[in-house]
């Protein structure tokens, strides 16, 4: 973990295995957790496409690459398809699904502490002070 500020966020029994859920900061930032089957991921609460907010994604699975005239349907439950445009990606790591640009979901770090979710986010950059004349 980093040394950036600790945010307590729910115990880990809130969080049913295989959903997710919205946490808004102190600072106006959103974090969405994840719980897959008792290993939670947490990342930012935006989708890189257009922002919509990941935590009301569908947690699924995925058409897997085959042969041609097979489908083969894979990783139940690792992957959270953006709610506005059934963008996917895999919780696990934040990598975009089966898309030509290298698109990710931001992770945020998280760790569980006596049964509680704990994230740790980078502060905002504060911008300087203008001195008037």
């Amino acid at each position: 973990m980093t040394d950036y500020p600790s945010h307590r966020l729910c115990r880990t029994d809130e969080i049913p295995e295989n959903t997710a859920r919205g946490f808004d900061l102190d600072d106006g930032r959103s974090v969405a957790v994840f719980n897959l089957s008792g290993e939670f991921f947490a990342y930012r609460n935006i989708c890189p496409h257009q922002y919509a907010a990941i935590c009301h994604g569908r947690i699924t699975g995925t058409m897997l690459p085959s042969d041609p005239g097979t489908f083969e349907y894979g990783l139940e439950n690792c992957v959270v398809r953006c709610p506005w445009h059934n963008w996917e990606f895999d919780i696990r790591t934040g990598r975009s699904l089966f898309t030509k640009e290298p698109r990710r979901l931001a992770p945020v770090d998280l760790r569980v502490e006596d049964e509680w979710v704990v994230v740790q986010v980078k502060p905002h950059a504060r911008p300087v002070a203008q001195v008037a004349e």
